[in-house]
């Protein structure tokens, strides 16, 4: 018997229910037969299904975007800086002061001169490296510095900010010469105390304010006293310690050494011997132009003599809202720093979604399968039977 259509069943048959005064919804009367199962629009569910699955993804991205701070490294791990060397600068630095032939009695020394935009500048002394400044944005830098006792040749050189370097600039030469030591008011055996009284010169006496030859006095350094250390332009995150090595030489020991990190905090330390040493600083805020802090190292050892040497700190708040270092852990399973939400995101949604596609899948696959092999084989056994 041929069943009938929708269209073709008796008022008896549908039961209409009044929804509005020009809505009625019908429907069919309960018979006991359930409807054919392609009557499913696996076409529909399956485009209802992907645009679920484009909405999560896109939720997922822009909420880990958001939320995620970059926490900084672990305990045990390590930062990777990277740089791709770009274009060497092609315009020099200048040395506008000080003028040639410059005399100095005093330390640190003002350099200052012009330089290439978006580039950092070092200053060398006698060849030997002696402090590092930022080229501002008016196309100029400044600096300060320690000297050799007696003859200096300054020179300048600028580099791109992934530390390629450009040409030199011209020399400028200039003289330190410290003032003498005070005399020794000491007077030396079988000397007049009286200080206005003085022997003959042609005595084995000295002048009262001279020191004799026989009186103990340190030995001379060999070497001056200055730091070496090296340069290059990278930055750190806000709230993580970032370490400086420097190297002390020359002069003679014990030294004290003063730090001024540009933020309004100064350190002090000493070190009872020449060597290589390495002090920590925290930044707590970003700094100025390009995040920069301007840190001036300087050294007195046990004569007085000092010593002085400028660097950069290159310091930025931690990246918020870029989402690359979010989504890589995202996608390696790290989420200890997430949010809960995200965490249940993460641990329900995800898994929820894939269990209602495989559900889906199954089911069209068990239908295929049941109207191409199942339902033939009924014919078949109801043709026998018949």
């Amino acid at each position: 018997m041929k069943k009938k259509s929708h269209r073709q069943m008796t008022p008896k048959q549908l039961r209409a229910v009044q929804t509005s005064r020009y809505l009625r919804v019908t429907h069919h009367k309960h018979t006991g037969h359930r409807m054919h199962r392609r009557t499913t629009s696996y076409p529909m569910l399956a485009m209802i299904v992907l645009c679920v699955g484009v909405f999560l993804m896109s939720w997922t991205r822009f909420v880990t975007a958001d939320t995620f701070v970059y926490p900084g490294p672990k305990q045990g791990g390590y930062t990777v800086n990277a740089s791709v060397p770009g274009p060497a600068p092609t315009q020099a630095a200048t040395i506008d002061t000080p003028n040639e032939d410059a005399r100095f009695t005093t330390l640190p020394t003002g350099v200052s001169g012009t330089c290439p935009v978006n580039t950092y500048v070092t200053l060398y002394r006698n060849g030997a490296f002696s402090g590092v400044a930022l080229c501002q944005t008016d196309g100029t830098y400044s600096l300060q510095t320690g000297l050799f006792v007696g003859a200096n040749e300054l020179q300048a050189r600028v580099f791109s900010p992934t530390d390629v370097p450009g040409p030199m600039s011209s020399s400028v030469n200039v003289v330190y010469a410290p003032p003498a030591p005070p005399p020794d008011p000491t007077p030396t055996p079988g000397q007049a105390s009286n200080p206005n009284t003085s022997t003959p010169s042609s005595g084995t006496g000295t002048s009262s304010n001279q020191p004799s030859s026989g009186t103990a006095s340190q030995a001379a350094p060999a070497d001056p006293l200055m730091f070496k250390t090296s340069f290059n332009y990278r930055g750190q995150y806000t709230g993580t310690a970032s370490t400086w090595q420097l190297d002390l030489s020359g002069g003679n020991p014990p030294y004290a050494i003063s730090v001024d990190w540009g933020d309004g905090t100064t350190s002090l330390i000493s070190r009872p011997r020449a060597g290589v040493f390495g002090i920590d600083h925290t930044y707590k805020a970003a700094g100025g132009y390009k995040g920069s802090y301007t840190v001036k190292f300087k050294a007195s050892d046990a004569d007085g003599t000092q010593t002085y040497i400028q660097l950069l700190a290159i310091v930025n708040d931690p990246p918020s809202g870029t989402g690359v270092t979010n989504k890589i852990d995202l996608l390696g399973g790290n989420t200890e720093s997430a949010p809960a939400y995200v965490q249940k995101l993460l641990q329900y949604v995800w898994p929820s979604y894939g269990g209602v596609v495989l559900m889906l899948t199954s089911f069209w696959l068990g239908e295929r399968h049941e109207l191409k092999h199942l339902k033939p084989q009924r014919a078949k056994s109801r043709h026998r039977h018949a």
